[in-house]
């Protein structure tokens, strides 16, 4: 199983918690929550049946997640260990249910927690280690899940996130004719008004209203009626952006099937769906404010949502990055009501440049 070993280093460059003085303490809190997801998964299986269609790559997803933590934990712990688990011949616990051995995964997880501190009752680290491989490789077999597929898996995800190097994709329109470009450099006015008791926002660009007459269509005002910013985020840093195509007049109108399929109606309805869950979760967190993260749950959401578009190959940091810049500048746009802001998809940037002279 040369597999693990190449995991196991493949996980230590993408450990985040190094460095960290609870660093095996992270990483042991991190096992017992997956070993708890990869239970709650069976007994939803057990629970649903057929009305879970998602279960083995739900399972997939949490077994990889689970390796990870698994194998980071042990290599910190006892480095050797790796090695002997990556045995071909080691065998797999037999004879149980499957739930009941998924049960018997969360007690060897214990086991291997508790002995963190010091031997324990049932062995120290090694032992426990190597009764949770055990286990663990009976509950894959039980699943129909391949850890090997597990672990490519899991790696794909967390680089997708936090890459060695961080390089953008190239923009989807390259090569289409100029006029149904995304254009590369842009400035944009934010103009708010009155209307009634209302506040509406107004965009201008090159002394032209475009786009609708934005209200936040909500009880609590709470300044969506800046929410155009988004868009344009996904334009500068992801390369795509139905709404801002539909806005701007460039869709791709030369080739037929792009036109429909990435840059029609229902795409960017997707994208309006994107920014309303985006700015959901925005507003449980201070609008972002202070972070320089984005959950994962919430990528993950996002990436499910554009499934089946051409921008569901865009790697899940520029998606984090998207959502940080674009309520970086919504943030300012809503403190002073309205300002100029620039977009350059050349040099992957969104800029607020200033306010905007108050109305006489």
């Amino acid at each position: 199983m040369t597999w693990l070993m190449r995991f196991a280093n493949a996980a230590k460059e993408t450990d985040r918690f190094v460095g960290r003085s609870n660093h095996v303490e992270l990483l042991a809190a991190g096992l017992m929550g997956e070993a708890g997801s990869v239970v709650a998964e069976l007994k939803k299986e057990q629970r649903e049946r057929e009305a879970y269609p998602a279960y083995r790559l739900k399972m997939l997803e949490e077994l990889g997640d689970f390796l990870w933590y698994f194998v980071r934990l042990t290599a910190v712990l006892e480095p050797s260990v790796i090695a002997e688990l990556a045995v071909d011949d080691m065998g797999a616990a037999r004879d149980a249910e499957p739930l009941a051995r998924f049960l018997q995964l969360g007690a060897a997880v214990g086991e291997l927690v508790a002995a963190v501190g010091g031997p324990a009752e049932g062995g120290g680290v090694r032992d426990q280690a190597l009764r949770v491989w055990c286990v663990l490789r009976a509950a894959a077999r039980d699943t129909g899940v391949e850890l090997e597929v597990a672990a490519e898996n899991n790696l794909r995800k967390v680089r997708s996130r936090w890459p060695s190097v961080r390089e953008y994709a190239s923009l989807f329109d390259e090569g289409a004719l100029e006029e149904e470009q995304l254009p590369r450099k842009l400035e944009i006015e934010f103009r708010e008004r009155s209307q009634g008791e209302q506040r509406i926002v107004i965009l201008r660009c090159n002394g032209i209203n475009f786009g609708n007459r934005l209200t936040d269509n909500i009880a609590d005002p709470d300044g969506y009626r800046y929410h155009d910013i988004f868009h344009f985020a996904y334009a500068v840093h992801l390369g795509w952006s139905p709404v801002v195509r539909a806005l701007l007049k460039c869709k791709r109108k030369s080739d037929p099937k792009i036109d429909e399929a990435q840059d029609g109606a229902r795409a960017a309805i997707v994208e309006e769906a994107v920014s309303a869950i985006a700015f959901s979760r925005g507003k449980q967190l201070g609008l972002f404010d202070g972070l320089d993260h984005v959950d994962y749950d919430l990528l993950k959401m996002v990436s499910e949502f554009v499934e089946g578009y051409e921008v569901d190959r865009i790697p899940l940091w520029q998606w984090e990055v998207a959502i940080l810049q674009g309520f970086t500048v919504f943030r300012q746009l809503r403190h002073t009501r309205g300002g100029r802001v620039t977009l350059d998809l050349e040099r992957r940037e969104l800029k607020y440049l200033a306010p905007l002279p108050s109305p006489a």
